[in-house]
């Protein structure tokens, strides 16, 4: 089930999350999002997790849509549908290719 946490993580300490997330062989992406651009529906073949570094977007799945923003963490299981479109300011996030201890 596709999770939005409440509790938020400090999105200054990039380096630091980039750590967290980086796994054990691989590599995390993050992503700038100019204001209006939309990820319509889609799905991965693999857990995600995201957080909101900067700016704001709009992110819905199967169960609804909230607003994030910085140190928002959403939380994707492989196979979720889901979507995203960033808001007036764009949206800065980093994306992990696994479930993340936050």
């Amino acid at each position: 089930m596709t999770t939005i946490h409440h509790a938020k993580v400090d999105p200054s300490n990039l380096g630091g999350l980039i750590l967290q997330a980086l796994p054990d062989q691989g590599c995390v992406e993050v992503q700038r999002d100019v204001p209006g651009k939309e990820h319509a529906w889609h799905e991965h073949k693999v857990d995600e997790t995201i957080v909101v570094l900067g700016g704001s977007l709009k992110f819905y799945w199967n169960e609804g849509e909230r607003i994030c923003f910085p140190g928002d963490v959403i939380e994707l299981p492989a196979g979720s549908p889901h979507g995203s479109q960033a808001l007036d300011e764009g949206a800065t996030y980093l994306i992990a290719f696994h479930a993340l201890a936050v």
